[in-house]
């Protein structure tokens, strides 16, 4: 499979879609979270030449609340963690390994109230991790990847 650009599809069932057109691929969830301090400002994470939010992969028996807060806690070393809106979903497709995956990741609004002294998880290939103040600047929301361009707009 080979995509050259973003491709972006509404739909108005995506239960649908997801048990009917990715029922013979591996579907993975993670989570995540859009995060603001108490000034205001978007916790960001530079990975692998892209702008991204912090998310990852669910343990067994976790839910997406828990993985969200974990998984930010982990990648930016950061606590005091609030979760403030219900769940949002994007979906991308990849391939690792010869095979096509579909990935559901599951974000959160939170607030955070420890915002000080951001520690990238480099095990995780995070170079950088930032508060960076809103909205977000051009260049910056240009090298993020369309899924998380659409939380941006979504949590905006």
């Amino acid at each position: 499979m080979e995509v050259d650009r973003d491709v972006e599809i509404s739909v108005a069932d995506i239960e649908f879609v997801v048990n009917g057109l990715f029922q013979d691929l591996q579907v993975i969830t993670a989570a995540g979270g859009y995060v603001q301090n108490e000034h205001g400002q978007l916790l960001m994470i530079f990975r692998r030449g892209h702008w991204d939010l912090p998310k990852g992969k669910m343990d067994e028996g976790e839910t997406t609340e828990q993985c969200a807060i974990r998984e930010v806690e982990e990648e930016c070393g950061i606590s005091g963690l609030q979760i403030t809106s219900e769940p949002y979903s994007t979906f991308h497709v990849y391939e690792e390994r010869g095979e096509v995956i579909v990935k559901e990741s599951v974000w959160y609004r939170m607030k955070c109230s420890d915002s000080k002294n951001l520690v990238p998880q480099t095990e995780e290939d995070i170079e950088q991790a930032l508060w960076l103040d809103l909205p977000i600047k051009k260049e910056i929301r240009d090298g993020a990847y369309g899924s998380i361009r659409e939380v941006l707009d979504h949590f905006a």
